[in-house]
């Protein structure tokens, strides 16, 4: 598998995992000193907090969420990706996009800071 199609499948593994309603599947894809930036909260540092932060956001009812992966870039060790979302959280839908960062390390991607934000 090439690189992009790599960082490009540990885009969509996130989103999987949300919709599997699976905290530590949908952390697996970061590293284990990677964040996510969740809109109005505080930064998530490490596997432990980024996999409450989905568990509690599963818990409070996101599901349905759809990523359209609009771009990836790969250039030496280092990988984004870009693209929207829509999902809902507890019936009320939600449209946003995000970025993807992602680091080469062992010869193994992962994702090492991951942003989004919703639209008005």
């Amino acid at each position: 598998m090439s690189d992009v199609d790599t960082v490009k499948a540990l885009d969509a593994a996130i989103i999987d995992g949300i919709n599997a309603k699976d905290a530590s599947k949908a952390t697996a894809p970061y590293a284990e000193d990677g964040a996510a930036m969740p809109p109005g909260a505080p930064i998530m540092s490490g596997h432990v907090a980024i996999r409450e932060y989905w568990q509690a956001a599963i818990d409070g009812g996101l599901s349905d969420v759809v990523a359209n992966l609009t771009e990836a870039h790969v250039s030496g060790d280092f990988a984004v990706t870009t693209g929207t979302l829509t999902g809902s959280m507890g019936g009320q839908k939600l449209a946003g996009k995000y970025i993807l960062y992602f680091r080469k390390g062992d010869d193994d991607w992962k994702v090492q800071c991951d942003i989004w934000n919703f639209d008005a």
